[in-house]
């Protein structure tokens, strides 16, 4: 399959899914926001480190991210996401690990859509842009912690 139709492949099933989790997330709203720039580079196991903000209840809280990947991943990229945060009942909740199956490609720039849930139960729907050469397919999470 060519490359720019495996990259629109997931980026249609991205938005399919992305749909039926904003579908299913409306009905309870949103607890916070959140932002993050995230470097990403492997062959085969694949790490991933950032930042972030969260904005919760009229404050900023500063984030480290970081991740382990095991699967196929070949490449190196960064992507800059923002979006929702659900469930947070306490700033504290934020932390953890928030597991993931993800498939990916860019080869420049490309959409990126996570949908994450950590062990509190606080879910992230984020969308994001995802800039250099990479391929995925790959589990594992990544791990957020106040700074």
């Amino acid at each position: 399959m060519p490359k720019h139709r495996l990259i629109g492949a997931l980026t249609v099933l991205t938005a399919i899914v992305m749909l039926f989790v904003g579908v299913t997330t409306n009905a309870v709203a949103h607890s916070a926001r959140i932002s993050m720039s995230i470097g990403k580079a492997g062959f085969v196991v694949g790490v991933s480190s950032g930042t972030g903000t969260l904005r919760y209840r009229g404050r900023r809280y500063p984030l480290s991210v970081g991740g382990v990947r095991l699967g196929l991943t070949v490449g190196a990229s960064s992507a800059r996401m923002h979006g929702r945060v659900y469930n947070l009942r306490r700033v504290r909740d934020i932390e953890g690990t928030y597991g993931a199956i993800e498939a990916s490609a860019a080869a420049g720039v490309g959409p990126q859509n996570w949908i994450l849930e950590n062990e509190h139960g606080v879910r992230l729907v984020l969308r994001g842009r995802q800039r250099g050469l990479e391929a995925s397919l790959d589990g594992g999470g990544i791990s957020i912690r106040l700074r």
